[in-house]
């Protein structure tokens, strides 16, 4: 009843991948996404249990009439939107070896182990840390951003708050990150127990990079005030603007200061191969501890996150639960003793093959591709009169605004403009990209981490905004 016989599993495949095959190949002519009618929604939600078995090809059917035709749309070279990358074809075959395979890498001596540490060397090459760091694979940057600070706090009180508690040590924790940092660092914060009112929100430049005198000022107040600045968590490619904090200053200050340095690196970690941008990642390999995310620049299939620390025995001290007396020290610890799961999937397989497969030198050349085809956007921006550019990072994230110039040569002010065209984007489907705010404007947000989108996708993306544009300004004049 559960097994299937060889000949009959090896038919399914090949219609499983032959359904994948036309998707991508589908990808450039079909719309970003499609919403989701009201039935269908309805009828994915409230499925009733099965009670007897099904057709094998039935299930098939149903995946390729219903769950293919309404994709998030990150497959489509016309998504802009968050920072979810296509993930490479080699990859979604890797998935289907890990998932048969179904280890739990939780360590011991089976070949899925030692791919997960080679995996982990290269990207300790990659960014630069050391050899003797510790590492793990974790489902994404939420994760990989815990891990690392669940360490700093564990260092941070001298290991006594996995016996007594946070409200043991007699001082208060303080951990520092940007305006622009990730959310995700304050839910790690909350869920270690330190709290948000101890995350400071440290004022950015005018490059939106975390302004380095504004946090020494704030470390100074905090100890006058008698707390524990004990964290900076600087971010190497923020996901509003792709702006990369000043690293090596950041590096100089926690070093004087004595404060753990981490690093979030889930989105722009990987573009630190570019000789180009190597000067803005100075400083990067000296953290502490650092998160990065392969599902995301790298194009290896959701869910695949990485945290490195620097001193490997505070990582597995922070975690482990193997008494110092019974570990071996012979061989190769296990993952489970450097993160939060004991069963743990093979992620690493998929990483491996899109390491193997694209090389170093292809995810430069890919990686420099979204960045030129962000610049080219942006020169597109710049010299149209209805639109005003407003951030433009090192990376692949492109701010901007629609609005028609003023007679005095301004932009108008568009916040309710920006965000009704942004839903009627959104709406129409033909392309995705969402919007957020800065320095208290709503803007719109394109994001490029994908190797099939063209400079004819960037052309539908300006004419897409333009015309909803032109819809809201008429509905508006309507209205009148």
């Amino acid at each position: 009843m559960i097994d299937i016989p060889p000949d009959e599993f090896r038919r399914l495949g090949y219609r499983a991948v032959d359904m994948l095959a036309d998707y991508f190949a589908s990808l450039p002519q079909q719309p970003c996404r499609s919403p989701v009618p009201d039935e269908v929604r309805h009828e994915l939600m409230r499925q009733p249990l099965p009670q007897a078995p099904s057709d094998p090809d039935a299930l098939l059917d149903y995946v390729g009439s219903t769950i293919l035709r309404f994709p998030m749309g990150n497959g489509s070279p016309r998504f802009f939107g968050w920072v979810n990358s296509p993930p490479a074809p080699i990859g979604v075959i890797a998935e289907l070896l890990a998932a048969g395979l179904n280890p739990s890498v939780a360590g011991g001596d089976h070949a899925a182990t030692y791919v997960e540490h080679a995996v982990l060397s290269w990207i300790r090459e990659i960014v630069g840390f050391p050899a003797t760091s510790g590492g793990i694979l974790s489902s994404g940057g939420s994760v990989a951003n815990l891990i690392g600070l669940a360490v700093m706090r564990d260092v941070k009180t001298s290991g006594e708050v996995r016996a007594r508690g946070l409200n043991s040590i007699g001082s208060t924790l303080v951990v520092y990150t940007s305006t622009e940092g990730h959310s995700c660092i304050q839910k790690d914060i909350e869920l270690l127990g330190i709290g948000h009112a101890n995350l400071r929100r440290v004022p950015v430049t005018s490059d939106w990079g975390m302004d380095v005198r504004a946090l020494r000022q704030q470390i100074a107040d905090d100890r006058a005030g008698g707390l524990v600045p004990a964290c900076v968590a600087a971010t190497a490619g923020t996901v509003n603007t792709g702006a990369i904090d000043p690293l090596s200053d950041i590096a100089d200050l926690c070093e004087s200061e004595n404060i753990w340095y981490h690093v979030d690196a889930a989105y722009g970690g990987p573009a630190a191969l570019l000789p180009q941008l190597a000067p803005l990642y100075r400083g990067i390999e000296r953290a502490d501890s650092l998160a990065i995310d392969p599902h995301k620049w790298m194009y290896v299939p959701i869910e695949c996150g990485c945290t490195l620390v620097r001193d490997a025995r505070a990582m597995r001290d922070a975690f482990s639960l193997v008494p110092p007396y019974l570990r071996d020290e012979a061989t190769l610890p296990w993952f489970s003793e450097f993160g939060i799961q004991q069963s743990r999937g093979f992620r690493a397989l998929k990483l491996w093959f899109a390491l193997k497969q694209i090389g170093l030198e292809g995810y430069r050349q890919a990686i420099a591709r979204d960045i030129r085809l962000a610049q080219t956007l942006q020169e597109r921006l710049r010299g149209s009169p209805d639109f005003e550019l407003v951030a433009a990072g090192p990376l692949s994230i492109t701010c901007f605004r629609y609005g028609p110039r003023t007679p005095s040569g301004d932009y108008a002010d568009g916040d309710r403009l920006n965000r009704r065209l942004l839903e009627l984007v959104q709406r129409d489907g033909d392309v995705f990209l969402t919007g957020t705010e800065l320095a208290g404007r709503f803007v719109l947000r394109a994001c490029i981490v994908n190797f099939r989108t063209t400079e004819q996708d960037l052309e539908a993306l300006i004419g897409a905004v333009r015309m909803a544009g032109e819809r809201v300004r008429e509905q508006e004049k309507d209205a009148l």
